[in-house]
């Protein structure tokens, strides 16, 4: 992936997955996307209600 790396693009289980993962294992990129993303969303509580949303509307796509 390149530097123009986001999240808003990502399925569910792989945000999860890169939030989960330690900061210190990541990309500069990534974790600088997920900041980003975590600062947009409104913090990882949010991103986790994201998450099982996104979750249940992809069972009905």
């Amino acid at each position: 992936m390149d530097e123009s790396f986001c999240f808003d693009v990502l399925a569910p289980h792989e945000i999860d997955w890169l939030l989960r993962a330690d900061e210190a294992d990541l990309p500069e990129h990534y974790a600088l996307a997920r900041q980003n993303f975590l600062w947009r969303i409104g913090g990882a509580e949010n991103a986790q209600l994201a998450i099982a949303f996104l979750n249940k509307i992809e069972i009905f796509a």
